[in-house]
């Protein structure tokens, strides 16, 4: 195989009648000078000796200076999708782990509190799909005592209702307007007259929707058991949306960390220098009444 290669490229010299200045410049000088003596031979008809092919110098290894270069716009992107996973492949894996566990401890309260929040949602309105009757609020609504009263919101999705009594759901009522509904029904004195537990605070009998004049004189247990439900999913749903934040700025800073990490790692910089440099620690901190933990980070001046 060598000396086929050796004859191709030398009768290819020959018949081209190839100069030295035109060799390809890929060649080294000294195959440059390598091949020329082939053709210098066959020019002379003597026997073909192929002259001494030069020896390699060996290529010496690259110096090592104990950097270690890892790109800045992986490690960014890396911890923007998984924050930590960034740091860990720049070389920083105690830094990777504090702001990987930051996301899975954020995201498994983050899914209890919002998986609570839609249950206790599911719940309440389950109780007024069963004990909030449409039917009742409008004939108050058509009665003479309602013109006394205080009138502020308009019944959501009460075009609805002649579908709703048929079918249990609002079918064709906007989303907005459906929540809208399960909040004012619980929310506002006027829509009182609804529930079918409605009774006298003299007496504590029965009362017909027609006669409720005033929440003074008129009580329903179901609905204050409604608006404490409603009141809890909606602070566990609040809370879960502060939480959505929280996330996305762990997101951002374990970003903007892996991409100083890497550039501190090109530049020889161990993951004991970049502690000093910067510390982060985790502390509580008082939030909606309760005590959470929060990340910091600071630059020390020792």
């Amino acid at each position: 195989m060598v000396r086929l290669g050796v004859a191709v490229v030398f009768s290819i010299m020959v018949a081209t009648s190839i100069g030295a200045e035109q060799l390809p410049s890929i060649l080294s000088a000294e195959g440059q000078e390598f091949l020329m003596g082939l053709g210098r031979m066959a020019a002379d008809d003597g026997p073909v000796v192929a002259p001494e092919l030069p020896m390699e110098t060996p290529m010496e290894a690259p110096s090592s200076s104990g950097k270690e270069v890892k790109s800045t716009r992986r490690a960014f992107l890396y911890s923007v999708l998984v924050p930590g996973l960034g740091e860990w492949y720049a070389g920083a894996k105690t830094r990777g782990l504090v702001f990987f566990g930051i996301e899975v401890v954020t995201l498994g309260v983050w899914s209890s509190w919002k998986g609570k929040g839609n249950g206790v949602e599911d719940e309440f309105r389950a109780v007024a799909d069963e004990k909030w009757d449409p039917d009742n609020y409008l004939a108050w609504r058509g009665s003479t005592i309602s013109r006394n009263s205080s009138i502020t919101h308009a019944l959501p999705c009460s075009s609805y209702v002649d579908v709703y009594l048929e079918t249990g759901n609002f079918k064709g009522c906007d989303a907005a307007e459906i929540q809208q509904y399960y909040e004012l029904i619980g929310k506002y004195n006027q829509f009182a007259a609804g529930w079918t537990d409605i009774v006298r605070v003299e007496t504590g009998n029965p009362a017909q929707p027609t006669e409720v004049d005033s929440v003074e004189n008129f009580l329903s247990e179901q609905r204050l058991t409604y608006e404490i439900r409603r009141d809890d999913s909606n602070k566990y749903l609040k809370r879960a949306s502060t939480l959505t934040g929280l996330i996305l700025i762990n997101h951002v800073i374990s970003a903007i960390d892996a991409a100083r990490v890497a550039r501190a790692r090109s530049e020889g910089v161990d993951e004991g220098a970049l502690a000093r440099r910067t510390r982060m620690a985790v502390v509580m901190q008082p939030w909606q009444r309760r005590q959470v933990p929060m990340l910091m980070a600071y630059k020390p001046f020792d």
